[in-house]
């Protein structure tokens, strides 16, 4: 999470520092590429093959953790609105800080109901302990 704070922030700082000119924003913001190699053997009967094998794989997509995605998904959709000029700069700026402040207070309401519910539960085994 704070990864995605931390990324924002250089964002909204290299704005802040760029010229008045518009510029165009990344909105490919937590895309991900990886590529693997895998090394095997094969045995099998008549006519299936046995010998060494040696695949090759990759994977693109988005990094979602935790409560990251909804704050991704608002800001891939203000990141087109404002590339494609639908909002000035000054809004786009705001939304950011919208942004940026729901994700938090939701990460707050999301760990305080997380400890209710172990203190719930540790209560549960106390009392089942007696």
């Amino acid at each position: 999470m704070i990864k995605i704070y931390y990324i924002l922030f250089l964002l909204l700082a290299t704005m802040s520092a760029s010229s008045e000119a518009i510029e165009k924003q990344d909105c490919e913001i937590m895309q991900s590429e990886s590529g693997s190699i895998t090394l095997g053997f094969k045995s099998g009967g008549i006519g299936f093959g046995v010998g060494p094998e040696i695949t090759f794989g990759s994977s693109s997509g988005v990094n979602w953790s935790g409560s990251v995605q909804y704050m991704v998904a608002e800001y891939q959709e203000l990141c087109s609105r404002y590339n494609t000029g639908r909002i000035s700069k000054k809004e786009y700026d705001k939304e950011i800080q919208n942004i940026i402040e729901r994700s938090r207070r939701y990460e707050m309401e999301l760990a305080e109901f997380f400890r209710k519910k172990k203190a719930v539960i540790f209560n549960e085994m106390k009392e089942y302990e007696k």
